[in-house]
C-alpha cells in the first residue's frame, strides 16, 4: 500500500474527521491537552518496544513536548491550527478503531505511522522553531 494512497484516505475517512472535532476541543484545554500527551506516551511505551511504530517514536515525542509546552504556556510561538493538527494526529493515533485498526498483525500501525510522518513534515517549520527556542531556553 502506497503511503500518498494511505494517507488520503485517512485524511478523508470518518476517523480522521472525528477526530479533528475532537482535537478542535481539546486544543482550547490544557487538562485535555496534557491527558492526551499521557495517553499517547503510554501507548508508545507499551507498543513502540518490539513493533513498526519504533519509526515514529523519536517524532511522536518531540510532537508530544511540543504540546506540553504548549498546553503549560511556556511556548505559545505556534499557530493554533497546527496544534489542533498535531492533536488530531494523537487522537486518532489513541483510537482503537481508526482506518487500519491496531490489532492487525504487521498492518495495525500503518495508518498511524503514516499519518504522523504527515503531520511531522507538516509542521516542520514549527518544530525547527520550537527547537531553537527549547535550545535559547536552555542556553540562558
Amino acid at each position: 500500500m502506497n503511503t500518498g494512497n494511505i494517507l488520503e484516505k485517512i485524511l478523508d475517512s470518518v476517523f480522521y474527521n472525528t477526530s479533528f472535532k475532537k482535537a478542535s476541543r481539546i486544543s482550547k484545554n490544557t487538562v485535555g491537552i496534557l491527558t492526551l500527551l499521557k495517553g499517547v506516551l503510554n501507548k508508545i511505551q507499551a507498543e513502540g518496544k518490539n513493533t513498526v511504530l519504533q519509526t515514529i517514536t523519536s517524532k511522536v515525542m518531540v510532537l508530544g513536548k511540543l504540546l506540553k509546552f504548549y498546553a503549560t504556556g511556556e511556548y505559545r510561538a505556534i499557530d493554533l491550527k497546527n496544534v489542533v493538527i498535531i492533536i488530531t494526529a494523537f487522537v486518532y493515533f489513541l483510537s482503537p478503531l481508526d482506518l487500519v485498526p491496531d490489532f492487525i498483525p504487521m498492518l495495525g500501525f500503518a495508518d498511524d505511522i503514516a499519518l504522523m510522518t504527515f503531520v511531522f513534515n507538516s509542521v516542520s517549520e514549527e518544530i525547527e522553531k520550537f527547537e531553537t527556542w527549547l535550545l535559547n531556553r536552555d542556553i540562558s
